[in-house]
Order: C-alpha cells, then sequence, then structure tokens
C-alpha cells in the first residue's frame, strides 16, 4: 500500500495497518488460557502505598487476542518510580495515567510460556523484559503485548541482575554518552542507589574517578566504605558545599560530569562543583523538587543541562540495545558489574517487600521474586 503526501511516497505494510488501526476481533482465532488465580498486586486509588495496595489472586484472561503473549514473571523491582506511580494514582512522566485500580510495576523480567495470533518475534521459552511503562509486572503472570517487550538472550545475567536491566543501560549511557577520557572526574548524587552503585563501578573499569554523594544518614561512614570498595575516589555527604568539601580534600581536576538523580538543592549542589562548561545529567527526581539554578550559572560557568530517559532512548535505538544487553551481560558474568539485591516472595512476603523498598537507607533494590505463580479453578 502506497501513500504520497507532503513526505512523498511511504509504503505501508500489513504490520503497520495492524499497528495503527488494530485487527477486527473474530477475524482470528484467539488462543485459550487454562483457568488459573494468579497473584497479583493491585493499587485501588492514590496514596501511601501500604494503605493502597492490596495483593490477591485474579484470575487471568480467559484467552490471548492479537498480538498477545502470557508471560510468566520472574522477578520485579519495586523502584521508586512505581512508588511514585501509586501515590499519585497512575502518573508516569509525560505517559497517560493508569487509572486505578491498576497492577503496579514498570519493569521485571519473565518467561513467555503462550503466545496468541499474530505473534511473529517471540516464542515460547523465551526471556524478556518490559520496554513500555505501566507494564503491571507485580503479578505472577500477564498478558502482555508483544511490542512491548524486548527478548533478551537466554542466561545473559542472572535473574535478579536482569530485572534490572534498566537501571544498567542508565548507567552506561550516562557515561558512554558524556565523551569523558581516563582520569576525567565524574560526581553523582544518590551513589548508593541502584543506578549510583552502577555507575560507580562503570567508573572503576572506565578509569574515571567518581566522587559519590549521599544523603548524611547515621550509617554514613559504613555506605562511604561500601562505595569506595565498589571504586568510589571520594565519597561526601549531601550538605553544605560540595565545591568547598573537594577543595579541603585537595582533590584537583574539578567534575566534567555530575549526574543527578534527586533534584532540588541536591543538583544545585552537584553544578556549583563542576568545572566551568561541565555538563549535567538530571536522569531522575527522587526529592520531587525540580532542580533550579541561578543566571549566574548560565552565564559565567558555562552550565550545560540535558535530561535522560532509558525508555526513550530504547525506543529510539531499538538496533543498538541487543549488543548492550550483550556486553552488560558480559560484565555481569564476569563479576565486574552487579547491584546488591535483596529478594522477597511476591505470593507470601510482599508486605516484608513493600516495608524494605521504602526504607530510603537501605543501599539494595528490593526484587519481588515468583516461584509460586498461584492456583487453578
Amino acid at each position: 500500500m502506497r501513500s504520497r503526501g507532503d513526505t512523498g511516497v511511504q509504503v505501508f505494510t500489513a504490520d503497520d495497518v495492524v499497528e495503527q488501526f488494530g485487527v477486527v476481533k473474530g477475524s482470528y482465532e484467539a488462543v485459550p488460557l487454562p483457568q488459573i488465580k494468579a497473584y497479583t498486586v493491585q493499587c485501588q486509588r492514590a496514596g501511601l502505598p501500604k494503605e493502597a495496595l492490596t495483593l490477591r489472586c485474579e484470575p487471568i484472561p480467559m484467552e490471548l487476542e492479537w498480538g498477545q503473549v502470557l508471560v510468566s514473571i520472574r522477578a520485579a523491582p519495586i523502584n521508586p518510580a512505581d512508588l511514585y506511580t501509586i501515590q499519585t494514582g497512575g502518573l508516569y512522566g509525560t505517559e497517560p495515567a493508569a487509572q486505578p485500580p491498576f497492577v503496579p510495576g514498570h519493569d521485571g523480567i519473565g518467561v513467555v510460556v503462550k503466545t496468541g495470533p499474530g505473534v511473529k518475534s517471540l516464542v515460547e521459552g523465551d526471556w524478556v523484559v518490559p520496554i513500555a511503562p505501566h507494564a503491571g509486572t507485580w503479578r505472577s503472570l500477564a498478558a502482555m503485548k508483544e511490542k512491548e517487550l524486548l527478548r533478551l538472550p537466554a542466561d545473559v545475567m542472572p535473574v535478579e541482575q536482569a530485572a534490572l536491566l534498566r537501571e544498567m543501560i542508565t548507567a552506561y549511557r550516562l557515561l558512554e554518552d558524556a565523551a569523558l577520557k581516563p582520569g576525567d572526574c565524574v560526581i553523582l548524587n544518590a551513589g548508593n542507589g541502584t543506578v549510583g552503585q552502577l555507575i560507580i563501578q562503570l567508573c572503576r573499569l572506565l578509569r574515571l574517578r567518581a566522587v559519590a554523594v549521599i544523603s548524611d544518614q547515621s550509617e554514613f561512614e559504613r555506605t562511604a566504605l561500601w562505595l569506595r570498595a565498589l571504586g568510589a575516589a571520594e565519597v561526601l555527604p549531601d550538605s553544605g558545599s560540595l565545591r568547598a568539601e573537594l577543595d579541603k580534600l585537595k582533590f584537583f581536576g574539578k567534575p566534567k560530569l555530575a549526574l543527578d538523580a534527586v533534584g532540588g538543592a541536591s543538583a544545585q549542589r552537584l553544578s556549583d562543583a563542576l568545572v566551568d562548561g561541565g555538563q549535567m545529567v538530571v536522569y531522575g527526581c527522587i526529592s520531587g523538587a525540580s532542580p533550579t539554578w541561578n543566571w549566574r550559572s548560565w552565564v559565567f560557568q558555562g552550565l550545560r543541562v540535558r535530561g535522560f530517559n532509558a525508555r526513550k532512548w530504547m525506543a529510539d535505538n531499538k538496533k543498538k540495545v541487543p549488543a548492550l544487553v550483550e556486553a552488560l551481560g558480559k560484565l555481569v558474568s564476569a563479576g565486574k558489574l552487579a547491584a546488591a539485591v535483596t529478594e522477597y516472595e511476591l505470593s507470601s512476603e510482599f508486605d516484608e517487600a513493600l516495608d524494605h523498598a521504602m526504607d530510603r537507607g537501605k543501599n539494595t533494590k528490593v526484587v519481588l521474586k515468583v516461584s509460586d505463580v498461584g492456583e487453578k479453578y
């Protein structure tokens, strides 16, 4: 099928037509599914996670429609973005809000156990991760769209690490896209977070000097020792003047790259420590406060600021994703890259997992693992 317009001749395939207009129900034979009640977390309303969430057994769909696959979720992290979506009643970035009740969980990893009509790129036994938000991974079985899943090579890395693939891609691209050279300095806040841990380890591999900034918590010295063992050149409390602290330590060679996941005053402290003409990349906002800078930062310091979102990068660079996943898998398998993880069983330990995930001083990623998929009825 051809179309003419201002952009010239465009060729539309059958897949393009299906993507735009869908497939009429009844024109294909749906694939029936067994009668199983799967463990499912539901967000009933906007509010505090402990009050808004319930864990129950819900029947899975009776059949798979066009382009759907049934995924057995094996592991799903509890991320700050998940908690934000719950607290706001379905918001995530600029995406349309999920309407309560909805199943939380933007990230995770699972195995395809059944394919529906029209599915071409996935087969039973494929390991997959969602590439679109609002995937609803906090459940044991999920009917998902083929086009919203990324197939991973078998055994690319341990399941609990593969569940954090988006964090790994974020850490890698934040450094790769900055055009740094060995010896350059990187300063980052939320250094004890999952992305922060990964950035520090990658800095060590790339011979970059990482300055990790963390909240001035009661376990500061213990956390600082751990981050230095991962490869941090310095660990500073997120307070006061970071520039002054680095000068006091005689840490010469100011940071060329600042990586902000907190926002607010923390982001301002990072930018103040940068070399003139340095670059800041914002990839999160844990504090909920947007970073702001005074005009002197732009005019006299030559501050450059941009944002980064791993989902958008993956959507814009689909051909680069498989090679990147393979490279990350090799680093994980070689023991050179890993995030601290604590696992909880979805069916029996969800309350404990949620409590742990909401502890800001945990220094680990809480992951829901799934061993029990549910029960037949």
